[in-house]
């Protein structure tokens, strides 16, 4: 019950930040994602905006484990680096990775670059690492490295 309300809360989240924008995006990715060498490939839902406010932008995201099945929540900011059609940004953020009885709770940066073609769709791709503590029923019990590669489509609103 708990991760449903997280989810609800984070695409609210996202849903807020589209709507409190000029430049508002919901879109989906491919996620290939590797922890301490394991592979975890997902489909990534998203929903934020470019511009938040103060030449910032947000986003939540929900991916669904495609292999192994696994269930990953996540909220970043983005610093938006100019203004146009090809448009590079950065950020910083958390996610949650349910794996099972394994739990992992990271901090990311990320590094991305946004083409907006003339119909209102941006084709995206990101490299994201992220540092992890990593968690089961006992408690924690370490850290992990990981990193993200994500290629997807956002419509821009």
């Amino acid at each position: 019950m708990s991760k449903q309300i997280a989810v609800l809360l984070l695409l609210g989240w996202g849903l807020v930040a589209c709507a409190q924008s000029s430049k508002p995006f919901a879109g989906a990715s491919l996620v290939f994602q590797w922890v301490e060498g394991t592979p975890l490939t997902s489909l990534m839902l998203q929903a934020g905006s470019y511009n938040f406010g103060g030449g910032y932008g947000a986003r939540a995201n929900v991916g669904i484990g495609v292999s192994p099945n696994f269930l990953e929540l996540g909220a970043d900011f983005l610093l938006p680096f100019g203004a146009g059609r090809l448009l590079p940004y950065g950020g910083f953020g958390g996610n949650w990775v349910g794996l099972g009885a394994l739990n992992f709770f990271g901090i990311r940066g990320l590094a991305g670059i946004n083409y907006s073609t003339a119909s209102d769709a941006g084709l995206f791709a990101e490299a994201v690492p992220t540092l992890y503590l990593a968690s089961d029923a006992t408690g924690i019990y370490g850290t992990a490295f990981g990193i993200q590669i994500r290629f997807g489509v956002n419509y821009l609103f």
